[in-house]
């Protein structure tokens, strides 16, 4: 089966959330990427997807139809229903895992594949935003239902460390595929490493719970500390909403950040570019991620980041070179501190122009082995091997055997 092969083929990707949603974040663009993937090669897409306040039901956006319906919970009952009405016109489906998948598999006809796609596994963070018998449903849902309904059907991760979560913490058996995250690159020469200013700090993410955004301003709070003694002053840019934000803007204030920190909420790309060529370093205190979507679009205009060394953001960093990652540890003080010194010796660092502009380049060059481009490429090659029931090719899963091979 050939490239060619997908045009004219009817492919739905189902996904909690779009672009436009309040909480959308890099899963929400890697799905979007993968739907663009399959609209280049030619076939028709559908994107089922919740809907959030403000949103129609439907529109058509880069060729592709986004249906819409359900919230947070309902979402998944919408998304079944309408797999179930339309399953007779359905050549294969798309199904990220956003801390639960779709379950499609349930609805669809027999022979009808499905791609499971996980970003990270979700088994400690069901506790983090729901009550003790919600959370333990959910995690016997993430390590129970979702390896039985999807144990005969293609399954791909978005890193290294997620395959090894699967395995270690869902117990899966079956063949994973690796399909990386992209980035949206500058255009060679747009980052100027000497014009950076020395004393700004960026962050960059979502406003969740997990991303533990409250751990890289209590580290801002001790670095400054260091940084006064030396006359320097550090701004910090807090790029991305999210529920947290109210929270995490009465923190700064408590920390006594108020005049240092700004919530800038989302960005459209040229205002988020800006912040980044100005910035010097990224600080990323999540307590996991499947992947490192901040890491390389920080890296992409030169920023390292300092980070905990948990799953996914060990893997987007490379230590030394793009960034620097702490040991973890389950006491959030330690973290901090860990973090701060790490944040406190970048920042000596940054103050050196010629130290900055190696920093600079070597993030760069690192970032520039990801784009969307190259994913959407190896997108639309896993959809050819999954329509081809190529489920019983050798499993991937050493970073640099793991790519789909083009």
């Amino acid at each position: 089966m050939t490239r060619g092969e997908l045009e004219g083929k009817r492919f739905v990707v189902v996904n909690w959330r779009d672009l436009d949603h309040s909480l959308a974040g890099g899963a929400e663009i890697y799905a979007w990427q993968f739907a663009r993937a399959l609209h280049e090669a030619g076939a028709r897409v559908q994107f089922v997807t919740a809907r959030d306040e403000g949103q129609s039901a439907r529109e058509v956006r880069d060729g592709i139809d986004v249906r819409r319906g359900g919230g947070a919970l309902t979402f998944y009952l919408f998304a079944l229903t309408w797999l179930l009405r339309h399953r007779r016109r359905i050549d294969a489906v798309i199904d990220p895992a956003c801390g639960l998948p779709s379950f499609s598999p349930l609805v669809l006809r027999r022979g009808t594949p499905a791609l499971l796609i996980v970003h990270h596994v979700h088994q400690a963070q069901f506790a983090v935003h729901f009550p003790a018998p919600v959370a333990a449903f959910g995690r016997w849902m993430e390590r129970v239902a979702m390896r039985r309904v999807y144990r005969h059907h293609v399954t791909a991760a978005v890193s290294a460390s997620t395959v090894a979560e699967m395995r270690d913490q869902l117990g899966w058996t079956g063949d994973i595929r690796i399909l990386e995250n992209g980035a949206d690159l500058p255009a060679a020469g747009q980052v100027d490493a000497t014009a950076k200013d020395p004393d700004r700090v960026v962050v960059l993410g979502r406003l969740v719970t997990h991303k533990r955004v409250d751990l890289a301003l209590e580290a801002v709070r001790r670095t400054q500390d260091a940084a006064a003694l030396a006359g320097r002053t550090i701004r910090v840019d807090v790029i991305g909403r999210g529920p947290e934000r109210d929270r995490l803007v009465a923190r700064a204030a408590e920390l006594g950040l108020a005049g240092q920190v700004t919530f800038h909420g989302f960005l459209p790309a040229d205002a988020k570019d800006d912040l980044l060529a100005r910035a010097v370093v990224q600080v990323c205190a999540s307590d996991a991620e499947g992947w490192g979507q901040a890491v390389i679009d920080a890296a992409a205009h030169g920023v390292p980041t300092v980070a905990r060394d948990v799953p996914g953001l060990r893997d987007s960093i490379r230590p030394g070179e793009s960034g620097w990652l702490v040991p973890d540890s389950q006491d959030p003080a330690t973290v901090v501190t860990r973090i701060t010194e790490a944040l406190t010796a970048a920042l000596v660092d940054a103050a050196d122009p010629g130290t900055r502009a190696l920093r600079a380049e070597a993030c760069m060059a690192w970032s520039h082995k990801f784009d969307w481009s190259q994913m959407r490429l190896h997108a639309r090659d896993l959809t050819v091997q999954l329509l081809g029931h190529a489920a019983a090719l050798p499993d991937r899963h050493h970073p640099r055997d793991a790519r789909v091979a083009v």
